[in-house]
């Protein structure tokens, strides 16, 4: 397939990435990083049991490591660009490098996760 049919592809996963990242990271934050310290969530031993409960269901997993995979791809694509912007042609192999290195961290989480 060329690059040119590709394109649609990455653009799809970067809008997806973007999107994910948009409606997820805001509150992940504010759930790790204020409420759960502060004790607004109640003690953070029993929210990791709960919440380790949900996430060990292989299912679920592999929905997280995608939404994961498709944040880490919106980033590299985002920086990719923002090179290209910056008039620093780094060229094909950089890009398949960056694209090679956000499914090689998905590969990984699923295989670390899934046995």
């Amino acid at each position: 397939m060329s690059n040119k049919h590709m394109k649609p592809l990455y653009w799809g996963i970067f809008s997806a990435g973007g999107t994910v990242a948009a409606l997820v990271l805001a509150p992940l934050i504010a759930v790790l990083c204020i409420l759960l310290p502060f004790g607004v969530l109640g003690n953070a031993g029993e929210f990791y049991r709960s919440l380790h409960g949900i996430i060990s269901d292989k299912f679920v997993y592999f929905i997280a490591a995608a939404l994961l995979f498709a944040i880490l791809w919106h980033g590299v694509h985002r920086f990719y660009y923002i090179l290209h912007d910056m008039h620093f042609h780094v060229g094909n192999r950089t890009r398949w490098g960056f694209y090679g290195f956000a499914t090689a961290v998905f590969l990984l989480m699923v295989l670390i996760g899934w046995f």
